[in-house]
């Protein structure tokens, strides 16, 4: 992936509908924000958190700065909130 193999909203189904634009929240998506939505295409919330426990620990309605390195990724930053 282009973050160094992490999941982030560049590769997140939805960013199909518009792409570059997240379909939830409607910010930028790129290789560096993530939030607990995120799936492949195809692929079910259930599946994308069991093949991605850290899914598990982000809140709902925030997205996350995620770094560059893998090591990094674990240790999302909060970016945005939707009240």
């Amino acid at each position: 992936m282009a973050n160094g193999g992490h999941i982030c909203c560049e590769r997140c189904t939805y960013n199909r509908l518009t792409p570059g634009s997240c379909d939830i929240f409607g910010i930028e998506t790129n290789q560096f924000v993530l939030c607990r939505a995120f799936r492949y295409p195809g692929q079910s919330h259930t599946e994308a958190r069991n093949k991605f426990p850290m899914l598990k620990d982000l809140k709902p309605g925030v997205v996350y700065r995620i770094e560059n390195l893998a090591g990094l990724a674990a240790d999302p930053e909060p970016l945005y909130k939707v009240q």
